[in-house]
């Protein structure tokens, strides 16, 4: 049985030379859109845990989706992605270790 989530939070590793725009969204709501700079975080909590969230990240010149929260893949409560140029990385506090994936685009 997994942990249900209802916090993330999402750091920007993969970019220097601009901030990174996030959109996320579930069946349930559009969260709001945010900005992370280089070496920041954001924290975002969800109240509905029982679906999928899907995110665009943008920063010059690119855009990639990713699905941040699957409830089949992902065991926390608080789910902690660093963005990489090359794709998210899951902390994975559970297992104690990094889990990196390739962006869905």
């Amino acid at each position: 049985m997994n942990a249900e989530a209802d916090e993330f939070e999402v750091h920007n590793l993969a970019t220097r030379t601009s901030k990174i725009n996030v959109t996320c969204a579930n069946s349930f709501t559009d969260f709001p859109s945010f900005f992370i700079g280089y070496a920041e975080k954001h924290v975002f909590e969800i109240e509905n845990a029982n679906a999928n969230i899907n995110c665009f990240f943008r920063w010059t010149g690119v855009i990639h989706k990713f699905q941040i929260y699957d409830v089949e893949r992902d065991q926390c409560v608080t789910c902690i992605w660093n963005l990489k140029a090359n794709g998210p990385c899951f902390q994975d506090q559970l297992r104690g270790g990094e889990k990196c994936y390739d962006w869905y685009s």
